[in-house]
C-alpha cells in the first residue's frame, strides 16, 4: 500500500491498564511473520502499514493511544477487530475498557456482518462442494479482497447467538455451547444482479463445516463476515503452491490472470489431479499436480523452484508448519513478503 493513500477513514482508542510495550512487541512480531511495513518505531510511536490500513500505537504524557486509518470504512473496522484481538490477548481487561472514537451502537449488528440464504448445494470434482448462497450485499466482495468467514452456529441449534457490537465498539461473539464456527473461504464467483455468492469448500472427515454442508438444507439462514484476506495479486508471472484448502483461490487467481502471464502451479491432493477440482486453463501457467505432500514438502518445493522462477510472485497456502517454514526461508534470504503471499489456510489439529 502506498504510503501517499488517502486515508479517508480513521478511528482512536485510549489504551488503559495495558503496558504498551508489550502491545509494540505484539504489533512488531506480527509485521515481521507477515511481512508488514514498520514506518515508524521511535520517539515512542509505532506505525505499520497493512493491507487494509495504517497502524498507530503512541505514548503520550505516560497514556498510550491507537489509531487505526483506511481508504475504506469496512477495511478500517477490521484494522480495528485486528488490534482489538492483539489487546485481549495481552490482557482482556483492558480490551473491555477500549472505546473507538467511532463506535456504533452498543448492540447493534456489525457492519463487516450479514445473513445469507443457502440457494444450492452441488458436488465438484471428487472432494468439493460449491455453495451458491444469497446475500444481503455483495458490493464490498471484489478482487483486492477475494476471501470471507462464513459463520456457522453449532450443529442442531436453533436458536443461535449472532455478533453484537459491544460498549468498545468492538464485536463480542457468543461463548460457551452458543460458539460460532468462523472458516474462512474464497468467493469463486459473483452475480451481483442476483446478489449471490458461490465459494468451493472441501470436504474431509472431521471437519466441523464439512459436517454442516453435508446435511445442510437449501433456505438455512447463516452467517457471512468480509471481505478479507489477499487479492489477485498484479503479476505477469506467478508460481502457486497450495494443498485442496487454497485451490479454490488459485482457480479464482488463474481466472483473473492476464492472458500474456507466465508461471506455474504445484498442487498436492490425497490422490493428485484424481480429484477432479476443475481449474480455469490458463495459457501461459503450468499445473503440477502431487499427492498426499505435506505443507512442509510444498515449502520445500517452492524453496528448490526460487532458483528458477525467482522473480515473479510467489504464492502460497496449505498448512500453518509450511507457511512458517517458507516464511523463515523468505525472511532470512531476503525476500520482501510484501510482495508474495504466504499464508496458512489451516492448522493440524483443526476442525475446520
Amino acid at each position: 500500500m502506498s504510503r501517499h493513500i488517502d486515508f479517508a477513514h480513521r478511528a482512536e482508542t485510549m489504551l488503559q491498564g495495558l503496558d504498551p510495550e508489550r502491545l509494540r512487541e505484539a504489533m512488531l512480531a506480527e509485521a515481521r511473520e507477515h511481512g508488514l511495513e514498520v514506518v515508524h518505531d521511535a520517539d515512542g510511536a509505532l506505525v505499520i502499514l497493512t493491507a487494509y490500513g495504517r497502524y498507530t500505537l503512541a505514548l503520550e504524557a505516560g497514556k498510550a493511544r491507537a489509531a487505526v486509518d483506511s481508504p475504506r470504512a469496512d477495511w478500517l473496522f477490521a484494522l480495528k477487530e485486528g488490534l482489538t484481538e492483539k489487546v485481549s490477548a495481552l490482557h482482556s481487561g483492558a480490551a473491555l475498557r477500549m472505546r473507538w472514537s467511532d463506535a456504533l451502537s452498543e448492540g447493534s449488528r456489525p457492519p463487516n456482518f450479514q445473513f445469507v440464504e443457502i440457494r444450492s448445494v452441488e458436488p465438484v470434482g471428487r472432494d468439493f462442494v460449491r455453495i451458491t448462497v444469497c446475500a444481503e450485499d455483495v458490493s464490498a466482495f471484489g478482487e483486492d479482497a477475494i476471501h470471507f468467514r462464513l459463520v456457522l452456529p453449532p450443529l442442531g441449534d436453533t436458536q443461535p447467538e449472532w455478533p453484537r457490537i459491544a460498549a468498545s465498539g468492538a464485536t463480542t461473539w457468543p461463548k460457551g455451547e452458543k460458539v460460532l464456527h468462523r472458516p474462512v473461504y474464497t468467493v469463486r464467483h459473483i452475480d451481483v444482479s442476483r446478489c449471490e455468492l458461490a465459494f468451493d469448500l472441501f470436504l474431509h472427515d472431521g471437519g466441523r463445516a464439512t459436517a454442516w454442508a453435508r446435511s445442510v438444507r437449501v433456505g438455512t439462514r447463516v452467517g457471512l463476515t468480509g471481505p478479507g484476506g489477499g487479492g489477485i495479486p498484479e503479476t505477469r508471472r506467478i508460481t502457486f503452491y497450495a494443498d485442496e484448502t487454497g485451490f479454490p483461490a488459485v482457480a479464482r487467481i488463474l481466472e483473473a490472470l492476464p492472458t500474456d502471464a507466465i508461471g506455474q502451479a504445484v498442487l498436492s491432493a490425497r490422490d493428485g489431479a484424481a480429484c477432479g477440482y476443475p481449474l480455469p486453463a490458463h495459457p501461459g501457467v503450468d499445473v503440477h499436480w502431487h499427492a498426499q505432500r505435506t505443507s512442509t514438502q510444498l515449502a520445500d518445493c517452492a524453496i528448490a523452484d526460487q532458483a528458477v522462477h525467482k522473480g515473479g510472485t510467489l504464492w502460497f497456502a496449505a498448512e500453518k508448519a509450511g507457511a512458517q517454514k517458507l516464511r523463515g526461508w523468505c525472511k532470512t534470504n531476503g525476500i520482501d513478503l510484501r510482495d508474495h503471499y504466504v499464508a496458512a489456510f489451516w492448522t493440524q489439529g483443526d476442525r475446520i
